[in-house]
């Protein structure tokens, strides 16, 4: 264990029970002190040495740590040594002592026991005699210590065997009542659980219940909304039909009007001087073309409102057609949503 350590000018001095001499330390450090001495004279060296000189010393001083760690691992195992004797000392000079104090009990047996007799009176076999006995009788009683030792052993190994038994029974107790606790708490949990997805169960049947009305009413209302839309469609269509109806036996009324009007000869309407006074009167040519007048406004302003019409309709037919169309994809108008580009207000005939 020792071997990394070297000294190099005398060996150690031991003392009787295997020990390093109390100066051990002492006469292993002071050959390195130079190592401690030198540091101050490495610092006056050049600030620009040789690259040469600068090598060595590197490698000298390399070297030098390299041997310090050395020695001073070697010093840490050797107070690790010193420490182990230490205790191997204590514990020898412990037994040491208890086999003192045996040895001077014997004694003391022996002398009270020869004490008890006269030395004097007894012969030299009955001396002889009475030493065996005596050696017989320590020799029982120390066999008797050694087995009652024995038996101590058995009862403490026996008793700390039940210690640990006991130990583990707790250990078990403990561990059965936190997995009653867990188990407890589980069932608890179990418990709020069921009586959690029975009222979610019941939820759930609710909302279904309601869902399937919402879905009717939708349903019923969208088919209303649909008879509603057929109903004003057809209306309008009714409608639009009339006007054209209208508005076509008014046009050709008119237009056979001014055919007529045309079919007349140019000298009875463009040269009205020539013709008597008597056969058209003014009055009644100021009437025609009066009427003439009120008729082409008619037409301009039917032309004009059955364009307005169409247009209104067109729109209309469009927005149910998209109405239409998002109703079949899903795509169900609210209250709230506005429609662009689509008429505000009624279409007024």
């Amino acid at each position: 264990m020792l071997q990394h350590y070297r000294p190099h000018k005398r060996a150690l001095q031991r003392e009787t029970f295997g020990l390093p001499s109390f100066d051990a330390l002492a006469q292993i450090l002071p050959e390195y002190q130079h190592f401690f001495k030198t540091g101050g004279t490495q610092n006056k060296l050049p600030s620009a040495p040789a690259p040469a000189e600068d090598a060595g010393t590197r490698e000298v001083i390399e070297h030098q740590t390299k041997e310090l760690e050395n020695y001073r691992t070697a010093m840490t195992k050797m107070a690790d040594d010193i420490i182990d004797l230490r205790t191997q000392m204590v514990a020898l000079e412990s037994e040491n002592s208890q086999l003192c104090s045996e040895l001077s009990q014997h004694q003391d047996l022996r002398r009270t026991l020869l004490d008890e007799t006269d030395i004097d009176v007894m012969t030299k076999t009955e001396i002889v005699d009475r030493i065996v006995a005596l050696k017989d009788k320590l020799a029982s009683e120390t066999t008797k210590t050694v087995t009652q030792k024995d038996k101590i052993h058995q009862l403490q190994n026996e008793l700390i065997r039940k210690m640990d038994g006991e130990k583990e029974l707790l250990q078990l107790t403990q561990a059965h009542q936190q997995l009653q606790a867990e188990l407890q708490s589980h069932l608890g949990r179990m418990a709020s659980l069921e009586v959690t997805l029975l009222q979610q169960e019941k939820v759930i049947e609710k909302m279904e219940k309601v869902l399937n009305m919402n879905l009717m009413d939708r349903n019923k209302h969208y088919g209303d909304r649909r008879k509603m839309n057929k109903k004003h469609k057809d209306k309008v269509d009714g409608v639009k039909r009339e006007i054209e109806s209208a508005l076509a036996v008014e046009n050709s009324r008119l237009r056979e009007e001014l055919e007529r009007m045309r079919q007349q000869p140019p000298q009875v309407i463009v040269q009205p001087s020539i013709q008597a006074p008597e056969s058209y009167p003014v009055k009644e040519k100021l009437h025609i073309l009066a009427q003439l007048q009120r008729a082409e406004s008619r037409i301009r302003m039917l032309e004009a409102q059955l364009e307005e019409n169409s247009r209104c309709w067109g729109k209309e037919k469009q927005s149910m057609l998209t109405r239409l169309s998002e109703h079949d994809y899903g795509f169900a108008q609210t209250s709230t949503m506005i429609l662009h580009d689509l008429p505000q207000k009624d279409i007024q005939i």
